[in-house]
């Protein structure tokens, strides 16, 4: 590692799973560790997820020689829920999030059942760490921010250059491959047109996405998916011949778009 290049690891993968009865919502956490300015060590987590993977991720930080306490900084790609649960481990850290996001959440479209009215309570307790950031913002030496809007009003990314090339950790502006391939998010809160231009902007930028809700994965000059990450996940306590327990393996893209988009404005 130098001053110009950081390191990327994912803590914990996100999924694209799903059930009829609601979202399982893993999404993927990820730690980057680079030098700033002063050539002090800093450690960035990328998303905290929610509060059912706390253990896990408690854990895999205790892998790595490391607490919540070690984390410099919390970057929020956005602020639903299943990506800021577990934003009050991390004590000391500084907390990222674009100025739209910030704004939006003081007063979230009724239909937005991604972002109920506690998390502004809850982002209102962490006030004094908040940094609201936009587009070029610059983390440390080889990490900043990229302006990633549409999914919700202030979606935004992290560009990291590594080593093997540019990695984007993009939340839910790209949820997973197919999402990359097709152009289309799969789950709009804020503006459709806004969020299919993101992910041009995010693939063009990208040598490696490391996405919302996939394994990382790298886009071909042919538009072809090539996973860099292998899939690793156990089921508990729920038998594969379980009664009335069925399996959809379609990984087509059934897009949702909140009813009442149309209505969204930032609050004044």
């Amino acid at each position: 590692m130098d001053s110009t290049t950081a390191k990327l690891d994912t803590l914990l993968q996100g999924y694209r799973i799903g059930t009829d009865q609601g979202a399982i919502a893993f999404c993927g956490i990820n730690l980057v560790e680079g030098l700033d300015e002063a050539g002090a060590l800093k450690r960035i987590i990328v998303d905290t997820g929610h509060a059912g993977r706390r253990p896990a991720l408690e854990d895999e930080l205790r892998r790595r020689g490391l607490t919540a306490a070690d984390i410099d900084i919390v970057v929020c790609t956005h602020a639903h829920w299943d990506h800021i649960e577990n934003l009050n481990i991390f004590e000391r850290a500084q907390i990222v999030l674009h100025h739209r996001e910030r704004r939006y959440i003081t007063a979230p479209h009724r239909n937005d059942h991604a972002c109920p009215n506690w998390i502004n309570a809850l982002m209102e307790t962490y006030q004094d760490r908040i940094q609201e950031v936009e587009e070029g913002t610059r983390l440390i030496p080889g990490v900043e921010v990229v302006d990633a809007p549409g999914h919700s009003a202030g979606t935004i990314a992290v560009k990291v250059d590594t080593t093997d090339g540019v990695a984007v950790i993009t939340g839910d502006s790209i949820q997973n491959s197919t999402v990359a391939v097709q152009r289309r998010n799969a789950l709009v809160f804020w503006n459709d047109e806004l969020a299919s231009r993101t992910i041009d902007k995010l693939v063009n930028i990208a040598d490696v996405i490391y996405p919302g809700h996939d394994q990382a994965f790298r886009i071909d000059a042919h538009n072809n998916v090539e996973y860099v990450q292998e899939f690793h996940l156990t089921l508990t306590e729920t038998a594969a011949d379980q009664p009335g327990l069925t399996f959809d393996s379609s990984t087509e893209l059934k897009q949702v778009i909140m009813p009442g988009i149309e209505e969204q404005r930032l609050p004044r």
